[in-house]
């Protein structure tokens, strides 16, 4: 009885402990996107004001470099989530893990 009450704590503390960081991942993203949606009507407004096609191929280049830059951040976020839900779910376990002393390769 008491073993099944302690493992419920510990499920308790892994699942609020990824839920804070779900919550965390969910703000990063969603300042990406408002970061990426400001970035993005800028282009917009800089594009209406080009004179030239030379002027609008570079402020293309420059917003897919943009654009690029907003993938990269966005999968680095996903992948950060990934290895914090990992470490978090498993974290209040790891007290009760048995270690083994000696490792053989």
């Amino acid at each position: 009885m008491m073993a099944t009450m302690e493992m419920g704590r510990l499920c308790m503390h892994a699942a609020s402990k990824v839920v804070g960081t779900i919550a965390d991942h969910n703000l990063k993203s969603m300042k990406l996107s408002v970061a990426n949606t400001l970035r993005s009507f800028e282009y917009a407004a800089q594009l209406a004001g080009a004179k030239t096609g030379a002027e609008v191929m570079e402020l293309s280049s420059a917003h897919c470099l943009n654009q690029l830059n907003v993938l990269r951040c966005s999968f680095g976020n996903r992948l950060d989530l990934v290895c914090k839900m990992t470490t978090d779910a498993a974290g209040p376990f790891r007290s009760r893990a048995v270690v083994p002393t000696c490792v053989i390769l």
